[in-house]
């Protein structure tokens, strides 16, 4: 969907699809889609049923079955502290595990942790939140030095106290390889032809 909304005519021909496919939930469980852009990014998320009743509401404003205003997306932003119950679906879902680099603990386990603070004006968006074990929670809270920022697209740039810089992707995203964080102060590149032998 590369940036375009999710309208009511997608969602129609997604729960089609779904409903074709006799995708259901399991017995006592729970089914969420994700809802990806051709790059992988993770647009929105929500139940079979919440898809099903958007699609035939449509957009509220208009009537129209092409209508192209959007239906669906991220969770909004809010106010308080704690990710309301879309928002944790939507990081959860987008994360998977903890985001630490080489830490695979469970998003189930994991707190959904403010990249930047709220106490420091971090809001409470799934452009700030992110999966951290408690162990990796507590060393960002607690531990001088490390730096933590999240692009839009959910990458983690973690550097240590020592300078070294390491990122995780959403694992949608995996296949593309990560854009550097990005500085103020970005060293020059050296231009190959001023190398000297040997290459």
């Amino acid at each position: 969907m590369s940036g375009l909304p999710i309208t009511a005519a997608h969602l129609r021909e997604l729960v089609a699809r779904l409903g074709a496919l006799g995708l259901r939930a399991p017995a006592g469980g729970s089914l969420t889609l994700a809802l990806t852009d051709p790059d992988g990014a993770l647009r929105a998320t929500a139940t079979a049923a919440a898809l099903a009743g958007l699609a035939r509401r449509g957009c509220p404003e208009h009537r129209d079955e092409q209508c192209p205003c959007p239906v669906l997306d991220r969770p909004r932003a809010t106010d308080g502290y704690p990710p309301t119950a879309a928002q944790r679906a939507f990081v959860t879902t987008r994360d998977r595990t903890c985001r630490f680099p080489h830490c695979g603990q469970r998003a189930g386990w994991a707190d959904l942790d403010h990249v930047i603070p709220h106490a420091c004006g971090g809001k409470t968006d799934c452009a700030n939140l992110c999966c951290l074990c408690r162990s990796h929670h507590r060393l960002k809270t607690h531990a001088r030095g490390w730096r933590f920022v999240m692009d839009a697209d959910g990458t983690l740039h973690v550097t240590t106290p020592s300078g070294v810089t390491r990122s995780t992707r959403p694992p949608g995203l995996d296949r593309r390889p990560p854009d550097p964080p990005t500085t103020a102060e970005t060293p020059p590149t050296a231009d190959p032809a001023d190398d000297p032998p040997p290459f």
